[in-house]
């Protein structure tokens, strides 16, 4: 089922679980649920501040248009920059969003706004929106490199979300597990028990350390502690895989690689391989769709205007000064 990103649709699901005791790791993952996990949100994130601020030019055979269609810089509904972003939200959760058309006189578009993902479904190869159909001319489909995170990285995704809230009990209870065993025959009632139980449990919480009292017949046993580098090296390993779904470095995902495979690299060698190989993924998707014959004439293609990404150095917007 297909869920607003910005709707609660965790919520949902728990309470579906609980009502027809489902498996909650069985049902669909949400987006609420994977931007829970941090490597998630910085993929995210880096891939909307890069790719949603690009101007959309349209091109033909010599060149950028003099006069670029308004659907280029018009929306009703936000403003290109929230537009842009998000479809590129929708591309890497869901795989694919839908932009609704007004078209003018000539049968192109005029404007041109994103549509939110719970709004709309496919059915039978047909886009329904709100329950509805609609005629093909009044949507822009636009599928992405692939079927989304929500779908090819749901194990990992709920895997980094387990790991979290082990991390999160882990310093909580540094220690595992504590055994009270009785070393002589004390018999102790269940009462006694309970409370003696009660008591390590508080002082183990104590911000001031684990302070108590044990009578004579009774030992505590530690069973193990956590090596806190078991979560270290876990949550690097996962900032690692969310970027390998996306296509991102791992040294931007700021996941450390291991020594085995550390090769020399510089800020701006890493941000070459970003440009080259990872936003491509995401905006090539966009520029064939929007160059298809039902939003550009034939012979004219849609392209991100990338002047001031791959420049080295940003263009001054304000007005010069001296020193």
């Amino acid at each position: 089922m297909l869920a607003s990103p910005w709707a609660e649709g965790q919520l949902q699901s728990v309470v579906f679980a609980e009502a027809y005791g489902l498996d909650l790791d069985a049902l669909p993952l949400t987006r609420a649920e994977a931007m829970r996990v941090p490597a998630v949100v910085k993929a995210r994130n880096l891939l909307i501040s890069t790719i949603a601020p690009l101007p959309v030019r349209v091109l033909d055979t010599e060149g950028q248009l003099a006069k670029q269609p308004t659907w280029a810089t018009r929306t009703d509904a936000m403003s290109p920059w929230h537009r842009m972003a998000a479809t590129v939200d929708d591309l890497i959760f869901y795989g694919a969003s839908v932009w609704t058309v007004t078209r003018g006189a000539d049968g192109f578009p005029l404007a041109m706004d994103h549509l939110p993902v719970d709004r709309w479904s496919i059915r039978d190869g047909d886009i329904l929106i709100d329950g509805e159909p609609v005629d093909e001319s009044e949507v822009i489909y636009i599928p992405g490199p692939h079927t989304g995170l929500l779908e090819m990285a749901a194990r990992t995704i709920r895997g980094a979300r387990d790991r979290e809230v082990a991390w999160t009990q882990r310093v909580r209870n540094p220690i595992t597990a504590i055994e009270i065993r009785e070393t002589n025959e004390l018999n102790l009632s269940r009462e006694e028990i309970d409370e003696l139980v009660a008591q390590w449990t508080k002082a183990k919480r104590s911000p001031d350390g684990a302070v108590g009292f044990t009578p004579y017949g009774i030992e505590l046993e530690e069973h193990g502690s956590t090596d806190p580098a078991l979560f270290v090296s876990g949550r690097n390993a996962v900032r690692a895989d969310i970027g390998a779904f996306l296509g991102v470095p791992a040294a931007l995902m700021d996941a450390s690689l291991s020594e085995a495979s550390l090769t020399y690299s510089t800020q701006e060698g890493q941000r070459s391989e970003y440009l080259t190989y990872c936003v491509p993924l995401w905006t090539a998707p966009i520029e064939g769709r929007l160059s298809m014959d039902d939003v550009v004439p034939r012979g004219q293609r849609t392209r991100f205007d990338t002047g001031e990404l791959i420049a080295p150095a940003p263009t001054p917007t304000g007005a010069p000064t001296d020193d």
